[in-house]
C-alpha cells in the first residue's frame, strides 16, 4: 500500500443523482442544485454554492447528513472550541470549524478501526474575504454559513468555502488535508514549516493564577525563590495580565469597566520598587539572580498583552496612542456566536466599543511596543483576546481582512524586535486565525485552567486533546497552565506530558507539588516534550469521554524511539459546555470505576520509530503501577480507573538483535513521558558479543526491556551497576550527573 495508505482513492467526491458521493457511499442526500463541486488535489474537493442575491452573510444547505458516527469541533464561545459527538446533521452545532465522519462500508461489521471504516473530513475554510462555518438543522440538514463581517463586502457566488477529503487513517487524513490547504490557499503554514518558539522545551511559570491582576515584582521574586528552593527553577516566566498602564487603572476600576491601554510602559507596581526602578531593572535582576539567563542562553521572560492593546483596545485620547490613529469601533456579533455561550466581557465591549488602531498603523504600533519590551529584556509575548477582531470588521473589508493585517504585523514584529518566534497566541481559536497564521507557531488549545471550578478539570483535558486534532497541524497547541499543588495535579500533569506542548504551572508562591513537577521536568529545567500534538486514539475519536458515562479518554503521542499513551477517566465530573459555577450531580447509582481496553497499536504511527527489523512485538511500561509487559501490537489489555485518575503507558517496539536477543528501551522510569528521554539506539555485534548502545538525555532511574540478562553495562564508558528482573525482563540502573546526553552500552 506504500507509506501513504490514503492514496487508494480512485474517484474524488462529487454529486451524483442528488447525492454527495464519497468512495461509492452517499454521505449527503437531497443535495440542492445550487451546490457546486471543484476538484482539488489527491482526491479532495472544494464545495461551493450560488445564492439568488448578494449579501455579506449567507447560509447554504448541503443536503441531509446521516452517518455511522461523527465528531465536530465547534466554538461554544467566541474565544474557545470544544468537541461534540453524534451521527447526523442535527447533532452539528453552529460555529463548527471541523467535522470528521466515520463511514462504515459494511453495516454488519461491528469491529472498530478495521478496513471497513473510512473517514471523511469536512473543513469550512476562508475563501477570499469570507469565513465559513458548518451547522446542522433539526431536519438533519448540513449547512454552511459564510460571512464577511462587513456589510459592504458582499457576494452571490462562492467557490471554495468548504474542503472535503477522505482517507483510511483519520490522523493522516487531517494532516494531508491541512498540507493540501497550505499549498492551495497560501495564507498559512503547516506547523512543520514554522520556527517553534524557544519556550516550548522548558519548564515555565505563569503569574496569572498565582496573583491575577495583583501581579508585582515582590510576588514574582517570592515565587522564583520558592521554585528555586524546591529544586525546580522555571526556565521561562510569563508575566501575565496586570502589569500594563491602562485607563481606568487596575486600582480605580472597581466596577469591571472596560479598560483601554494608555501607553507602552509598565504600571506603578513595577516602578520604584525595592527590586528596581522599572521593568528593565526588575527583569535584569531576576535573570541574574535566578539563572534565567545562564546556560546556553535558554532563559526567557514573556509579557502578556491583548492583540488590540488591552481588552478595550487603546485609549484614543492618550497622547502616545494618537500616533496610531485609533478610533472607537462598534462591536457587531455574528449570529453564530449569539447562539452559544455569550461571554460577559462582550456585554462591556458591545456597550463601549473597542479603541481600534488604524490597520494602516498597526505595524508601527507593534514595532514600538515590542521594541520597548525588548529594551526591558523581554524575550517573548503572550498575545490574548485575538478573536475580538472578528467583531470589528465593518468598514475594514471584513473580519478576515482585518485579522490578516493585524496578525501579519504581529508575527513580523515579534521576530524582528524580539529576535525569535516567541509568540503564544490566546483566545484565537477561530478559523480566521488558523488559516492566516503564517508564522505564529504556538496557540492556546482550550479555555483557561480554572483551579476553583471543579467541573472544568476533565473538560479541560478532553477539549485540549480533541482540539489538537485540528490546531495541532497548524501550531503547537498550548494546553495552558495548571496548579502543581491541586487535587487534579497528577491528572493535569500527566496530560501535559502527553500534550507535545509547553509545560508550565501557575502556582501561588509556597503552594507547590514539586513531586509532580519533577515527573515532568529534568533538573536542568528542560522537559521531555513528545514529537506531535497529543490527540485522542482512533477508537476514542467518536466517544464522548466526559458525559457518556462509560468511555475512558486515551491520548497518544510519539517520541524518537517509542510511543506513549495516557488513559484518563474524565467522566462524572462535569458536562459540556464549561459554565462557571456549575455543580455536577452524578447520575444516581452510577459507579466511579470505568474500564477500557488499551493496545500498543493505539499509538497510531508507531512504525515511524522502528527500523525494518520489527516483528510487531512491544514492551509496555505502566508509569504509575511500575509494571512491564510484552505483547503483540494489536493485543488488548484492560485498564480500570477511578474518577479523575489516569495511567501513562510507554510503548517501546521490541527490536531483534541477532537470533536470540530482544531489546526495547523504556527511558527514565520516574518521568511521566519516560521515552521522551531516549535519543538514539545502535548496535555492534561480532562472534563473541553483542553491544547495544542507547543515547539518553537526563538523569534518574533508567529502564529497558531485555529478554536476556546483560553481561555488563557502562554509562559514558564507566562501569555501572544494574538490576535485572528475569520475571518481566526489566533492567534498571541509576543515571547520575548532569542532564546532557549520555551513552549507555549493554554488553551481551
Amino acid at each position: 500500500m506504500g507509506s501513504n495508505e490514503d492514496v487508494m482513492i480512485t474517484v474524488e467526491p462529487g454529486v451524483n443523482g442528488g447525492s454527495f458521493m464519497v468512495r461509492g457511499t452517499a454521505v449527503l442526500t437531497n443535495v440542492p442544485a445550487n451546490i457546486m463541486v471543484t476538484r482539488s488535489t489527491d482526491g479532495s474537493v472544494f464545495v461551493g454554492a450560488t445564492a439568488t442575491s448578494s449579501s455579506s452573510h449567507h447560509v447554504f444547505n448541503l443536503g441531509i447528513l446521516r452517518v455511522h458516527r461523527l465528531v465536530c469541533l465547534f466554538r461554544f464561545k467566541i474565544w474557545w472550541m470544544i468537541p461534540c459527538f453524534g451521527a447526523s446533521g442535527g447533532d452539528i452545532p453552529k460555529e463548527t470549524q471541523m467535522l470528521l465522519l466515520e463511514i462504515r462500508n459494511d453495516q454488519e461489521t461491528s469491529i472498530q478501526g478495521t478496513d471497513n471504516n473510512y473517514y471523511v473530513l469536512i473543513l469550512p475554510v476562508l475563501d477570499g474575504q469570507f469565513r465559513t462555518t458548518l451547522q446542522g438543522t433539526p431536519d438533519n440538514e448540513l449547512q454552511f454559513c459564510i460571512e464577511s463581517g462587513d456589510p459592504d463586502v458582499q457576494i452571490t457566488k462562492i467557490n471554495e468555502p468548504v474542503f472535503v477529503n477522505s482517507g483510511n487513517n483519520p490522523f493522516k487524513l487531517i494532516r494531508n488535508s491541512i498540507k493540501i490547504l497550505e499549498k492551495h490557499m497560501g495564507t498559512f503554514k503547516h506547523i512543520d514549516n514554522k520556527q517553534k518558539p524557544e519556550h516550548v522545551d522548558w519548564f515555565g511559570w505563569n503569574t496569572w493564577d498565582a496573583f491575577y491582576y495583583n501581579v508585582g515584582p515582590q510576588g514574582i521574586q517570592d515565587g522564583l525563590e520558592n521554585f528555586s528552593n524546591g529544586g525546580c527553577p522555571p526556565k521561562f516566566l510569563t508575566i501575565d495580565e496586570g502589569w500594563q498602564n491602562i485607563f481606568p487603572s487596575y486600582e480605580e476600576n472597581t466596577t469591571g469597566e472596560l479598560a483601554r491601554l494608555l501607553n507602552f510602559e509598565e504600571n506603578a507596581k513595577f516602578k520604584g520598587s525595592s527590586l528596581g526602578n522599572n521593568l528593565r531593572d526588575f527583569i535584569k535582576s531576576i535573570k541574574q539572580k535566578y539563572g534565567l539567563n545562564i546556560t546556553n542562553n535558554c532563559r526567557y521572560v514573556y509579557m502578556w498583552h491583548a492583540l488590540v492593546g488591552y481588552w478595550g483596545g487603546v485609549l484614543p485620547e492618550s497622547e502616545m496612542m494618537k500616533n496610531y490613529n485609533p478610533k472607537i469601533q462598534p462591536v457587531v456579533q455574528s449570529p453564530g456566536n449569539l447562539s452559544h455561550v455569550v461571554c460577559s466581557t462582550l456585554d462591556n465591549m458591545q456597550e463601549m466599543g473597542i479603541g481600534l488602531i488604524d490597520p494602516s498603523k498597526i505595524r508601527n504600533f507593534y514595532k514600538d511596543y515590542h521594541s520597548y519590551q525588548a529594551s526591558c529584556g523581554v524575550d517573548g509575548v503572550k498575545v490574548d483576546v485575538q478573536n475580538v477582531l472578528e467583531l470589528l470588521g465593518a468598514g475594514y473589508g471584513g473580519r478576515v481582512s482585518l485579522t490578516r493585517q493585524y496578525l501579519g504585523a504581529l508575527e513580523d514584529s515579534v521576530i524582528e524586535n524580539l529576535k525569535a518566534n516567541n509568540l503564544i497566541c490566546s483566545m484565537s481559536l477561530n478559523t480566521d486565525f488558523l488559516y492566516s497564521a503564517k508564522k505564529a507557531a504556538a496557540a492556546r488549545a482550550t479555555e483557561d485552567f480554572m483551579p476553583n471550578e471543579p467541573t472544568f478539570q476533565t473538560l479541560h483535558v478532553a477539549a485540549a486533546a480533541f482540539n489538537s486534532l485540528l490546531i495541532g497541524e497548524i501550531v503547537v497547541p498550548d494546553w495552558d497552565m495548571f496548579y502543581s499543588d491541586h487535587v487534579t495535579a497528577e491528572f493535569h500533569g500527566a496530560a501535559r506530558a502527553l500534550s507535545g506542548s509547553a509545560v508550565y504551572v501557575s502556582d501561588k508562591p509556597g503552594s507547590h507539588g514539586f513531586d509532580i513537577i519533577k515527573k515532568l521536568v529534568l533538573p536542568d529545567g528542560s522537559i521531555l516534550r513528545a514529537r506531535y500534538a497529543g490527540r485522542p486514539t482512533r477508537d476514542c475519536l467518536f466517544n464522548d469521554p466526559v458525559t457518556d458515562g462509560k468511555s475512558l479518554l486515551k491520548i497518544w503521542n510519539l517520541n524518537k524511539l517509542s510511543g506513549v499513551i495516557g488513559v484518563f477517566n474524565c467522566q462524572r465530573a462535569g458536562i459540556w459546555p464549561p459554565v462557571k459555577g456549575s455543580i455536577y450531580t452524578p447520575v444516581p447509582g452510577s459507579g466511579t470505576l470505568i474500564t477500557g481496553s488499551v493496545s500498543a497499536g493505539d499509538v497510531d504511527a508507531l512504525e515511524e520509530v522502528v527500523g525494518g527489523n520489527w516483528r510487531g512485538h512491544c514492551a509496555v511500561y505502566a508509569y504509575l503501577s511500575g509494571s512491564l509487559k510484552t505483547m503483540l501490537k494489536d493485543a488488548k489489555f484492560e485498564v480500570a480507573l477511578e474518577h479523575l485518575k489516569c495511567e501513562v503507558f510507554t510503548v517501546s517496539p521490541i527490536r531483534a538483535f541477532g537470533e536470540d536477543l530482544r531489546f526495547a528501551p523504556i527511558g527514565l522510569l520516574d518521568m511521566y513521558n519516560s521515552g521522551g528521554a531516549l535519543e538514539a539506539i545502535n548496535s555492534e555485534n561480532n562472534l563473541s558479543e553483542n553491544k547495544i548502545m542507547v543515547t539518553i538525555r537526563g538523569c534518574g532511574r533508567f529502564g529497558t526491556y531485555s529478554n536476556m540478562k546483560p553481561k555488563s553495562c557502562t554509562v559514558n564508558m564507566k562501569d555501572e551497576k544494574f538490576i535485572y528482573y528475569p520475571r518481566d525482563g526489566l533492567v534498571t540502573l541509576e543515571i547520575q550527573g548532569a542532564c546532557n546526553s549520555k551513552e549507555i552500552v549493554f554488553v551481551y
